[in-house]
């Protein structure tokens, strides 16, 4: 007996679709119409569809179209995830949590230890210099140093109404308030408190930027905007049309196009209104202080822990020589400990100079590739080195991110023979994205009707 076999249609759920289709891409790989995933997994239409855009957002990828229209599905080869946290960023933030508890530590220190070693200092100062005068005028004179001008020193009042050393005085207007100075000796060390900062900042600036262009944009406009390459500026594309209910359309001319149709919603005044966008040319990166201290602060503060850690040698070995008194039993108290943390005091700050120098030619190639996006963008055409680069800086840059930031060599060179750059790929995409927004419908905005409301 011959048994007939029935091909039936298969139903999957999301999740399954989704590990079927991704089982085949990793061996299939490359780039991908969405009827090669079909082919390659064996999913019906509608679930491959809807599989492909899950990994869209779960794995890193790029989109791209043909000049017939076709979509091109073009995924990570080792498929990594979208949320996946690298190596190197997984040990950059142990390495942050480590650094909180240290300063944490320190700074408890620092009030402690250096505050009570320079007393100590200074006591063993004051001995030596009346080690010869009788025990009476010990007494008559040595009750004039108070812990008043330590304290205000520090930055804390002896107590209301009183000056550093004590004494009461008629307060006048109250000043305008000041930084203590033990919080610039933490500055010092540590550098300035940094100031909060939005970690949306970014996708914020990006959604109210879709919003103002009727919610259509191109990989060209988050390299304008963020001053990021293609590349990263199509990978940003995609994950910004899972996460924000877009969808991409191909212009006739063959680019892709993202429209976030929802963004478009508004309860208020139009969307849409023209709005000065801050692109990344206008936003270049400042370099942070390493103090924030004035020079004479930190000075004042070298001089105070330098006084410590010439200490161990100086006044401690006088000490002992002048009063007859041995701190050999004392050594680690009077010796290696403040000489380890006096010299640690300075080594912290010493080391964030170093790291913030490594750090500065990373910050200057960013604003370099930020000025130059600044100068591709302030022009169209074909245009001349001099005119784009017109540093070393910018020329390197140039050279090194020609490719990735859509640019080419012109075919052909001026009427004196120079070297001309063209950048068809901001051209064709600006063109095409003012064409669709020209062609987006107003009532894409319109939130529609209220038909229920609780206040009624």
């Amino acid at each position: 007996m011959t048994t007939q076999t029935t091909i039936e249609r298969k139903q999957y759920s999301d999740q399954r679709a989704q590990t079927v289709m991704l089982s085949a891409l990793r061996v299939r790989g490359a780039k991908l119409t969405r009827s090669d995933a079909i082919a390659a997994s064996g999913l019906p239409e509608d679930e491959a569809s809807r599989a492909l855009t899950g990994l869209l957002k779960e794995y890193r990828s790029h989109l791209s179209a043909t000049e017939s229209g076709e979509l091109l599905y073009d995924f990570d080869p080792a498929f990594k995830r979208r949320d996946a946290v690298p190596l190197r960023e997984r040990a950059a933030a142990a390495a942050a949590v480590a650094w909180r508890a240290f300063s944490f530590l320190f700074k408890v220190a620092i009030v402690a230890t250096l505050v009570g070693y320079f007393l100590v200092f200074v006591a063993m100062m004051i001995a030596m210099m009346f080690a010869r005068s009788s025990s009476d005028r010990d007494d008559d004179r040595g009750g004039g140093f108070g812990i008043g001008p330590l304290f205000w020193f520090w930055g804390w009042d002896a107590g209301p109404g009183h000056d550093p050393y004590g004494r009461r005085y008629a307060r006048a207007v109250p000043a305008a308030p000041r930084v203590p100075f033990y919080k610039r000796v933490f500055a010092f060390v540590f550098g300035p408190p940094a100031s909060k900062v939005d970690p949306l900042e970014d996708e914020k600036r990006i959604v109210g930027y879709i919003r103002a262009q009727r919610g259509r944009i191109a990989p060209v406009d988050l390299v304008r905007l963020m001053g990021w390459s293609f590349p990263r500026a199509e990978e940003e594309a995609t994950r910004l049309m899972v996460d924000y209910g877009g969808e991409p359309e191909v212009t006739d001319d063959g680019v892709v196009v993202y429209v976030f149709k929802a963004l478009r919603k508004t309860a208020g005044a139009p969307a849409d209104a023209t709005v000065s966008a801050a692109w990344a040319s206008e936003r270049l990166e400042p370099t942070p202080p390493l103090t924030g201290n004035e020079p004479g602060t930190n000075a004042l503060i070298g001089i105070f822990n330098g006084f410590n850690l010439l200490a161990p040698f100086w006044i401690v070995p006088a000490f002992e020589a002048r009063t007859h008194i041995s701190l050999e039993s004392w050594h680690t108290a009077f010796y290696s400990f403040p000489i380890a943390f006096s010299a640690l005091f300075f080594a912290v700050p010493v080391g964030r100079w170093l790291k913030g120098r490594i750090a500065e030619r990373a910050r200057r190639t960013r604003n370099d590739r930020r000025r130059l996006l600044g100068r591709i963008f302030a022009g169209n055409g074909a245009r001349l080195r001099d005119e784009l680069a017109p540093t070393p800086q910018l020329g390197a840059m140039l050279d090194r991110e020609l490719v990735s930031l859509g640019g080419d060599v012109a075919a052909e060179p001026d009427d004196r023979g120079r070297v001309r750059y063209t950048f068809p790929r901001i051209e064709q995409e600006t063109a095409a994205l003012a064409r669709a927004r020209a062609a987006a419908p107003s009532a894409e905005r319109d939130a529609g009707a209220i038909i229920f409301s609780s206040a009624d």
